[in-house]
């Protein structure tokens, strides 16, 4: 599909996207548009070619991926997101998702997830179960008070500074065996 025939909802995502030089939606493998105050990414399900995807530094409200079936790494840090579908994403491996407004983070389609920074959130439950490729989790500044990694036992990093974890939660994740914990 030729991109002048998509329709974009925000024209400073549009510009990003044809600033990529591509002709057709299909060229597209990765796009890095940072900065650029875009609202909204709706016409991104019809790059369907996208491996990598930067919209750090925006102002989404909330995102669909789900149609983006073959995203590798996704770059969201410092947004103000409230709902993020990537539901479809089951080849991402690095999700960045640092300051934002995320109350929620389903992340049960995505088994090949290596790496997720998720500081500065509202999270109060994240469920790992189905990550076990899971190297590196950042989730400081949430509100979790619990969490289980019994499932991720390739973490090498782990920080959860500034939630207000229990002392029994503490005690378990300090007995982490060969990751880096930061609490």
């Amino acid at each position: 599909m030729k991109l002048s025939e998509i329709t974009f909802a925000d024209e400073a995502f549009k510009a990003c996207v044809l600033d990529s030089g591509a002709e057709c939606a299909e060229d597209i493998s990765k796009l890095h548009c940072r900065k650029q105050k875009i609202k909204s990414a709706a016409g991104i399900e019809f790059l369907t070619n996208l491996k990598l995807l930067d919209l750090t530094r925006n102002e989404l409200s909330e995102l669909d991926l789900s149609r983006n079936i073959l995203l590798e790494e996704v770059f969201l840090g410092n947004n103000e997101l409230t709902r993020l579908d990537i539901s479809g994403c089951n080849k991402l491996t690095y999700l960045e998702v640092f300051i934002n407004q995320l109350e929620e983070l389903d992340v049960s389609h995505n088994p090949l997830l290596e790496a997720i920074c998720a500081n500065k959130n509202d999270l109060e439950v994240i469920d790992l179960s189905h990550n076990k490729a899971l190297k590196d989790l950042r989730l400081s500044g949430n509100e979790l008070s619990d969490i289980n990694l019994s499932a991720n036992d390739k973490l090498a990093r782990l920080e959860l500074v500034k939630n207000p974890l229990s002392d029994t939660a503490k005690a378990m994740l300090q007995q982490l065996q060969g990751a880096q914990v930061r609490l």
